[in-house]
């Protein structure tokens, strides 16, 4: 929904080859969220929130996406809402665009980390040996 929003990727870099896709799933299971700008529509800016939700059950299926979207397509007040903010959007420049640094806690060198999807976003790793 951000990439829709912005028109442009999710600007996470690495900042380090050592890091693992499991390390940066990891750390968005732990809250890692892009930058939501001042300029967004509120109801947009809650739609997104509602997606990136922790609990996978609480975000919106793509029937309820689309049933929104229709929502919004159809009053005069969600679009007006939403065509203010995308002007001032359009004027967001890359170099504008905050860049998020993923950072590496520790390299492990002598464990096999399990990259298990069902990780609940917790202080620990479960690793299996």
């Amino acid at each position: 929904m951000w990439e829709i929003l912005y028109g442009k990727p999710v600007p996470f870099e690495q900042i380090s080859k050592l890091q693992s896709k499991l390390q940066f799933q990891i750390q968005v299971c732990d809250g890692l969220r892009p930058h939501i700008y001042e300029n967004t529509a509120k109801c947009y800016a809650d739609f997104i929130k509602k997606c990136w939700n922790i609990e996978p059950k609480e975000r919106p299926i793509a029937t309820e996406i689309c049933d929104i979207f229709t929502e919004w397509r159809n009053s005069e007040s969600i679009l007006s809402e939403l065509a203010e903010p995308d002007k001032k959007l359009q004027n967001i420049k890359n170099e504008d665009m905050q860049v998020y640094k993923v950072c590496i806690d520790s390299h492990y060198k002598s464990c096999f980390i399990s990259s298990n999807n069902d990780y609940k976003g917790s202080n620990y790793i479960v690793l299996e040996i």
